[in-house]
């Protein structure tokens, strides 16, 4: 059975994300934009939201957000000051948003990657390490996300020679 893709903007879309966390159930979508790369991919991944509940959002956190430039983002919590929040997609290296504590909706639990059905869950030791390393790694961020996307290329050139040799 085909899945059928429904794309919404997130002016729609948000307020029916925050209505369904506030009830204290999770939302299931899949990752639009390039900001998280290269762990999550444009039009591949899936992200799973939950609700914060009495807990405070903490640094490394993937928290979906209203930003202070009016837009919504899905990026990590790099700085707390107060009730401050520093964000900013694994694949940005320069540029940061700002929220507050009410500004943030949900929080990320997990991600499907590549189509797998198992998630990569936020608390789990791989996660935990990965989200430290990519933060630490901020000042060469830049070299190495230039040197992701080069890589990717190669892959997609290599494979769209395959495809032109199989049809020959």
């Amino acid at each position: 059975m085909q899945q059928q893709v429904l794309e919404v903007t997130n002016a729609r879309f948000i307020p029916h994300v925050r209505a369904l966390i506030e009830e204290g159930r999770t939302v299931r979508f899949r990752a639009m934009g390039w900001s998280m790369r290269p762990l999550i991919e444009h039009a591949r991944d899936d992200v799973l939201l939950s609700g914060y509940g009495a807990a405070t959002p903490q640094r490394y956190d993937v928290v979906l957000a209203a930003t202070d430039r009016g837009g919504f983002v899905l990026h990590r919590i790099v700085h707390i000051d107060g009730d401050r929040y520093t964000l900013q997609g694994d694949g940005n290296w320069r540029g940061v948003e700002h929220c507050t504590r009410a500004d943030i909706i949900a929080k990320a639990v997990a991600f499907y990657r590549k189509g797998h059905a198992q998630p990569l869950r936020t608390d789990s030791r791989t996660w935990r390490c990965y989200s430290r390393l990519w933060v630490a790694l901020r000042p060469v961020r830049r070299i190495l996300l230039g040197l992701y996307r080069r890589w990717r290329a190669l892959r997609s050139e290599e494979h769209t020679s395959e495809l032109q040799s199989l049809r020959e």
